[in-house]
């Protein structure tokens, strides 16, 4: 064989690829001279010659957040749970209880009517009938709440009673009211009667409130709640608007000596219902007493309260004083009114004396006009239908009464600005009266 047939089968040898053993591939790593050949570097190509695949796309941000979670949950559940536990005390016992206390400081109560019954020197039947705004979108269980009353202008340090209030679910605009009408004794008389004045002489008062509430936000456990607020109220504004509608004297007097019947209107702008009981009051003309006067079981509602006036009048007193007194009542004659004075002496229920309502209602002197005119012709229609009485005498005077009617009221300012003649008719009046009986 020749020598290039020799190396032909060599050479077609050398480009066929060499069969790759595990020694072929470990001699590449051999130190010395069996090592064989680098493997060759990377060109990005295939070994085949074609191109290299494409590199797979970046991942997301969500996509590694993902996979972070995949490899780490569990370091992540453990920190979770450290941070409750270290949180979730404290939510319960600083932040919720202190968001609560938040909205209960900003909401309102609103007295929408109360009633104050059976007075006594040491307590009254009280029955408050309210509604309580709590802003938010929480529902809020309370347990049977004792709050203490008090005057605002007093200061919550004096409570005058308790207010007890049964459990509620407070929700926004939330009716509160307490379990009919309860028994409620005085715990410190001084700031009942302080409440007892304002509540007459002021137009607008109020109703101071302090305690704890033990409440629960939803399933969430209890705590409690400091109230202390002032409930705005209207007050009697010292009866505003009282009259006396009418009156006259009675002829004769009556079996128990009463010759003095009046109705009387007494204003109350509050939402109190008020049971007073029964009222001694004097009637006077300017500082003189010309009678008494005596009103049963005198009950205020809200609203214009009519009632009636039993009385005494005293004729012998006018007759006495009639000089005093006409000078007193002649501006107001010629106008054709008397003034009268109306002022309380006494009040009691159940036979004993109420003080708080006898001192603070005899502050008050309750000054109306009352119709001259009308008071004599009704003076004569109640004597005319008394067989008792010289009924030629009465109407005569009838008569002179309405003769000229159009102008009466002018004659009233005539004889007025005549002090003589006032006093001359008014003396012969009062005679003729005491000598009916009056």
């Amino acid at each position: 064989m020749s020598e290039a047939a020799a190396d032909a089968p060599a050479t077609a040898a050398a480009g066929e690829a060499k069969p790759s053993t595990f020694l072929d591939k470990l001699s590449r790593f051999t130190i010395g001279k069996d090592r064989d050949e680098l493997p060759e570097k990377d060109t990005g190509a295939a070994s085949d010659g074609s191109e290299a695949a494409a590199p797979a796309a970046p991942l997301t941000k969500w996509q590694k957040v993902k996979n972070h979670f995949r490899r780490f949950w569990i370091i992540h559940v453990i920190v979770v749970i450290i941070i409750a536990a270290i949180m979730l005390p404290i939510l319960f016992i600083y932040i919720i209880p202190r968001i609560a206390q938040d909205l209960l400081n900003s909401g309102s109560i609103v007295i929408d009517s109360a009633s104050i019954l059976q007075p006594t020197s040491e307590s009254v039947m009280l029955n408050v009938q309210s509604h309580v705004y709590v802003p938010g979108p929480f529902t809020v269980s309370t347990d049977p709440l004792h709050l203490n009353m008090f005057v605002p202008q007093v200061g919550a340090d004096y409570p005058m009673s308790v207010l007890e209030l049964p459990s509620n679910k407070i929700h926004k605009n939330t009716s509160m009211d307490t379990n009919g009408t309860l028994f409620t004794p005085f715990t410190n008389y001084t700031s009942w009667q302080n409440f007892v004045h304002n509540t007459i002489f002021l137009d607008a008062g109020g109703l101071g409130l302090k305690g704890t509430v033990p409440t629960r936000l939803g399933k969430i456990k209890k705590f409690d709640l400091d109230l202390d607020k002032s409930v705005p109220s209207k007050g009697l504004n010292q009866f505003k608007g009282f009259s006396i509608d009418g009156a006259r004297l009675q002829l004769p007097p009556e079996a128990d000596g009463t010759n003095l019947l009046a109705n009387a209107t007494l204003p109350n702008q509050s939402v109190l219902t008020l049971e007073i009981g029964n009222t001694t009051v004097d009637i006077l003309s300017g500082d003189l007493k010309i009678a008494t006067g005596y009103i049963e079981n005198l009950f205020l509602k809200p609203g214009n309260n009519s009632f009636s006036i039993r009385g005494t009048a005293n004729i012998t007193t006018l007759l006495h004083n009639i000089k005093p007194v006409l000078a007193y009542q002649a501006p107001f004659i010629k106008n054709g009114y008397l003034q009268l004075t109306t002022r309380v002496t006494n009040i009691k229920y159940n036979g004993s004396t109420v003080p708080y309502y006898t001192e603070e209602m005899g502050k008050l002197p309750l000054v109306a006009e009352t119709p001259l005119l009308g008071l004599l012709i009704d003076t004569l229609k109640g004597a005319l239908g008394s067989a008792a009485t010289n009924k030629t005498l009465v109407q005569e005077v009838k008569a002179k009464i309405h003769e000229n009617h159009v102008d009466m009221h002018k004659r009233w300012a005539d004889v007025a600005d005549n002090s003589t003649e006032l006093e001359l008719v008014a003396r012969h009046h009062l005679e003729t009266l005491a000598q009916l009986g009056v």
